[in-house]
């Protein structure tokens, strides 16, 4: 008698439950196949790599129930011998193509078990994989292709780029791992940031309705388009300026990013923000405190009345010897607000600092509050 809906897709992750006295469980699958305890023991507990061609052969010339215990017996070997399953690759993205879902999904764990021990050897089957993110896509095949192409993507981006619009029309799905999509947009926009220029606005209008999910790598793909094409991605900055006060240490620091990125053009409409970044100078993460001196350096070129309240904090990370980058910030901020209070500590660092280029800029500070 039928209990329950299992609402899984490889047979690899299914257990039947334990005979009981007068009772005996089994799976059913959609066709009709039945998975009895003894069918699921018959895939060895500890895989035998040497068995690799004999499996391969099952899967190749089989169909149904013995097809998806083979694919289960490959299974376990990618798991634990990746390396030893290379042969069979070509078969699971052929199956990929004209299998029935369970075996596409099953062929694409496998496909990522092998990816994460040399991701090129699994080249043939991104193409596929491409084409199951798609909403037409049952939602657990489409989140195994997922799965497949967030290993592929960091290994190749270029590979998948024909799947960033698919990938931006379903972060809204819930029935879409959203996670590991974002993940798949950030690691594209990292390479080829022009990838995602057609999908700002969708991904904009996620930052804005969607509390909570893939926040940190959405905003992470829009910080590496600012970087390019800031005109773009300026309308976000009301949005991302929401999320300076975040708990999340990395989302509150890939925010002040996107605004310190953004400021370098629009500085005017990064300036109402400035009082935040400058509570984030206290931040106890040092990302975080770079990112903000980058905001406060940069609006002060055009507001240094707007970022002159931030002297003090300004002063308090020139000791931080360990972050040249930070320090070399804040002695531009200094500058362009004119911070004669600071002119004696500016000339210090001009005189003391370890990095060449902070003392450079120190002196340049100090000519300048000086005249």
């Amino acid at each position: 008698m039928p209990l329950t809906h299992t609402n899984r897709l490889k047979l690899s992750e299914m257990s039947v439950r334990p005979d009981q006295e007068l009772t005996e469980y089994s799976l059913v699958d959609r066709d009709g196949n039945t998975y009895t305890q003894e069918d699921l023991t018959a895939v060895p507990e500890t895989p035998d790599p040497a068995r690799i061609e004999e499996v391969i052969s099952e899967i190749e010339s089989s169909g149904g129930k013995a097809q998806r215990v083979a694919l289960a017996d490959l299974a376990n070997m990618a798991a634990v011998a990746p390396s030893e399953c290379g042969s069979a690759v070509a078969l699971l993205a052929d199956l990929l193509n004209y299998g029935p879902p369970a075996v596409q999904g099953e062929a694409l764990n496998v496909l990522t078990q092998i990816g994460e021990s040399d991701p090129e050897h699994t080249r043939a089957g991104v193409e596929s994989a491409v084409d199951l993110v798609d909403n037409s896509t049952h939602s657990l095949l489409r989140n195994e292709a997922l799965q497949f192409l967030v290993m592929f993507v960091e290994h190749d981006s270029t590979a998948v780029t024909d799947a960033v619009p698919q990938l931006a029309a379903l972060l809204r799905d819930e029935s879409t791992d959203t996670d590991t999509a974002a993940r798949i947009l950030a690691a594209i926009g990292r390479s080829q940031p022009d990838a995602l220029v057609d999908v700002v606005p969708k991904l904009e209008l996620f930052l804005e309705t969607e509390p909570g999910r893939a926040h940190v790598s959405i905003l992470t793909a829009i910080g590496q388009l600012s970087k390019e094409h800031a005109n773009i991605t300026v309308e976000v900055i009301p949005t991302a300026a929401e999320f300076l006060s975040a708990e999340e240490l990395t989302l509150r620091s890939n925010a002040a990013g996107v605004l310190a990125d953004l400021a370098d053009e629009y500085p005017t409409e990064v300036e109402p923000w400035v009082p935040d970044a400058i509570e984030l100078m206290e931040d106890s993460d040092e990302q975080v405190r770079y990112n903000a001196t980058s905001i406060l350096a940069r609006v002060a070129d055009e507001h240094p009345d707007t970022v002159s309240p931030a002297t003090e904090q300004l002063l308090a990370v020139l000791d931080e010897r360990e972050l040249a980058n930070t320090r070399f910030n804040a002695c531009w901020a200094l500058k362009r607000v004119n911070a004669t209070s600071a002119l004696e500590t500016v000339r210090e660092v001009a005189a003391t600092d370890p990095d060449d280029d902070v003392r450079s800029v120190a002196r340049l500070a100090a000519d300048s509050i000086e005249d």
